[in-house]
């Protein structure tokens, strides 16, 4: 127990500091992983037996999550500094992002993760917008507000109908599935 809570104010140290070293709008994916911390198990569409539609629809889900990672990240950084103009970019970019991935052409498969996906990252605008300035975002209050509990089993569905729709993938690929959705995850 102590060493998880060690494991969380490290965790809390690295991403203020990833936060404060790059200005926001050009932290990259890594930055934003590390920050949180997770793991990136990357989905290499070669080596998968799926045929091209399917692996390419994959692929471009996971460059969605990837995004609203690095947006994430960015947002609480910018909520707890207290940087009015850095939240409505941020804002703006879940707009954009929210718009791209619903609209987006996805292979039969892969339909019902990417709109579970597009209903997180709503979730996760939502919350960010009504956060005050200076919010830390503490973990026992993260997991009791509606829209990040909502957000986190809308990922839990999306990552269970990939599981669903592609069994005969790597445990690799598999893992990619659950790091990229996982990541996206405030909880």
């Amino acid at each position: 127990m102590v060493a998880r809570a060690a494991q969380g104010l490290a965790a809390l140290a690295l991403l203020a500091a990833a936060c404060a070293a790059a200005p926001a709008a050009a932290m990259t994916t890594e930055e934003a992983y590390a920050a949180i911390p997770h793991r990136r198990t990357t989905f290499e569409p070669p080596a998968s037996g799926l045929p091209p539609a399917q692996s390419e629809s994959l692929q471009r889900l996971f460059a969605f999550t990837d995004r609203g990672v690095v947006l994430r990240v960015q947002g609480m950084a910018a909520r707890r500094n207290g940087d009015a103009k850095e939240t409505k970019r941020v804002l703006d970019g879940y707009d954009a992002l929210i718009e791209e991935t619903r609209t987006a052409r996805m292979a039969p498969e892969v339909v019902t993760a990417r709109d579970q996906v597009v209903e997180a990252l709503q979730m996760h605008r939502k919350f960010l917008a009504s956060r005050p300035t200076g919010f830390t975002f503490p973990r026992a209050e993260l997991a009791s507000t509606p829209d990040v509990s909502q957000a986190s089993r809308k990922l839990q569905g999306a990552y269970g109908a990939l599981m669903k729709s592609f069994p005969g993938e790597s445990p690799k690929h598999k893992q990619s599935f659950y790091d990229y959705l996982c990541a996206l995850d405030y909880l």
